[in-house]
């Protein structure tokens, strides 16, 4: 058994002969938390990268809940990284307010 580790989780390879078989992720390797905000403008833009000019590819509305995807955001501090459910991208610090998750 051949086993290749990632970021996120452990991909086993069973090789047996010309057949490759791919095994679900361990749950010990899923994703880290590292804390929640709250979105604290009516509508938070998530962007693919941390720029304000930077491609839009979901929103947020007051009230919802956000998962912090690193430990710190950019070393300015004017971005976090985030995970609204499936979405993983970057919000604006100034528009989340740091919150105990749920």
């Amino acid at each position: 058994m051949l086993k290749i580790w990632g970021p996120r989780a452990l991909v086993a390879l069973a090789v047996t002969g010309a057949a490759v078989a791919l095994l679900p992720p361990s749950p010990a390797f899923a994703a880290k938390n590292y804390g929640c905000f709250t979105v604290t403008t009516p509508t938070l833009n998530i962007r693919n990268r941390p720029y304000g000019d930077a491609t839009v590819i979901g929103t947020a509305s007051a009230g919802e809940i956000l998962e912090k995807r690193k430990l710190f955001c950019t070393p300015r501090g004017y971005w976090c990284a985030v995970r609204k459910g499936n979405l993983e991208g970057y919000a604006d610090k100034n528009f989340l307010g740091k919150i105990k998750c749920p």
